[in-house]
């Protein structure tokens, strides 16, 4: 009799799972297309531009080519017929036109290979001197993650590269948050590259990544618990640290200690696959883009050529810290952009780049 009422219980329990996994993964939803002004893909660009960073002088630098260990053979063929390799732009939201130049990188310090680059999260600081340094995760091609650390030299438009940081703690990174022109906070989304694990993450909705700081000279864990944490950013005065809960569908803000440690201060479910997070630079509100069905993101990051999925884009308003508003800047079934993972507005402009696919820019009519 035990016996029977343990079993039916852990059936109950597999169906209610079951029931929530399927409910999360969005196929009941349906949305509405708008967006805050004329809208076109960037010219000249291929597919992916995953991350952002935008310096206050308005140049913004884009990472493409974003690629783990053990994709699916679709990707990987979508991969090669669009000749995506790990690229960086740049942006400028001065220029009128919608355009992107492609920058060369040089130097190989630490073993460094630009050939085995794929670029993913992205976070600049500007040094004493008013140099733009950038802070780049690297999914290298042999297997390993790492932080690469560039520098930009303006007049001939490289990145020249400065560093590369390495740790055991660097598991499957997402993204990367600078706090110094040496140290940093970034996100693991897995426990490693093997893909049957991180869908067993997933779908059964543990809570096994992580948030690591590095000092300058030595890595720890900072944060833990998280359900796939995902893109990461600052507050303008360094306050309060902002991490993208993905599984959790939720924005977590954190307050920075003084030893870099962090502690929780909200958890504000948005009820979207939110990624990558970019802090405005007068306001502090963040910008996010989102993946809002997350059946359609996982069809299409498995075979883009054939699927496409949603875009959104969220705006959140902050005070001292905390969630006040939101407001949803774009949305689009996917035919102008499939699969959002960044987004920033500057200069009445929204610049919007995606996954795998295409970056698009629009003209901004929505009261900020």
């Amino acid at each position: 009799m035990l016996m029977k009422l343990i079993l039916v219980s852990l059936l109950l329990f597999l169906v209610q799972h079951i029931i929530k996994v399927v409910y999360l993964l969005g196929f009941h939803l349906h949305y509405y297309q708008h967006y805050p002004g004329y809208c076109e893909p960037i010219k000249d660009m291929g597919p992916g531009s995953e991350d952002f960073h935008t310096f206050p002088d308005g140049l913004t630098f884009i990472t493409s080519g974003f690629a783990i260990q053990n994709e699916s053979v679709h990707k990987r063929e979508y991969m090669v017929k669009h000749n995506m390799l790990g690229r960086m732009y740049l942006f400028d939201f001065n220029n009128n036109k919608a355009k992107v130049e492609e920058l060369s990188i040089v130097g190989s310090n630490g073993g460094f290979n630009v050939k085995l680059f794929h670029p993913h999260g992205i976070s600049g600081w500007l040094d004493k001197s008013g140099k733009k340094i950038l802070f780049v995760v690297n999914h290298e091609r042999l297997g390993l993650d790492y932080i690469e650390k560039f520098e930009f030299v303006p007049g001939k438009k490289q990145l020249k590269h400065v560093k590369r940081y390495r740790d055991d703690t660097m598991l499957l990174i997402n993204d990367v948050q600078a706090t110094s022109d040496d140290s940093f906070y970034f996100t693991n989304f897995g426990t490693g590259h093997n893909p049957e694990i991180k869908l067993l993450q997933s779908l059964a909705l543990l809570r096994w990544t992580v948030v690591v700081y590095y000092d300058g000279s030595n890595y720890r864990i900072v944060l833990d618990g998280m359900a796939m944490s995902n893109g990461i950013a600052m507050s303008n005065d360094g306050r309060y640290i902002y991490i993208s809960n993905h599984d959790a569908r939720e924005l977590v803000v954190a307050k920075r200690e003084a030893n870099n440690d962090l502690i929780i201060k909200q958890g504000y479910p948005l009820y979207t696959y939110i990624d990558n997070i970019i802090v405005d630079i007068k306001t502090d509100h963040l910008y996010i883009g989102s993946h809002p069905i997350k059946y359609q993101l996982a069809r299409h990051l498995g075979n883009p050529e054939v699927y496409r999925a949603p875009s959104q884009v969220l705006k959140l308003e902050m005070k001292d810290g905390n969630v006040t508003g939101t407001k949803e800047l774009f949305y689009d079934d996917g035919d102008l952009i499939s699969g959002s993972a960044t987004a920033i507005v500057f200069n009445n402009k929204l610049l919007i780049g995606s996954v795998i696919d295409k970056t698009v820019i629009c003209s901004f009519h929505v009261p900020a």
